[in-house]
């Protein structure tokens, strides 16, 4: 089973027709830090794949903005 942060990672990528490498290079522009493709297909892999990892939730909060900031 998902868990909430990993819910709503897949409900902002819906909402804004988001993909992983996308969302790296906003990641990336939003807060000057570089983040490998693999860490952000870990954070939206399915839970039960051993690749999986929790999507931290500073990532959520600053992909939000981002997002509600283009609409």
């Amino acid at each position: 089973m998902n868990s909430q942060n990993k819910q709503r990672l897949h409900a902002l990528m819906v909402k804004a027709n988001l993909d992983t490498v996308v969302i790296k290079q906003l990641l990336e522009q939003h807060t000057k830090r570089k983040y490998s493709i693999r860490t952000v297909q870990a954070w939206a892999a399915d839970s039960s794949k051993a690749s999986s990892r929790e999507c931290p939730e500073w990532v959520l909060e600053n992909l939000e903005q981002i997002v509600d900031a283009k609409n």
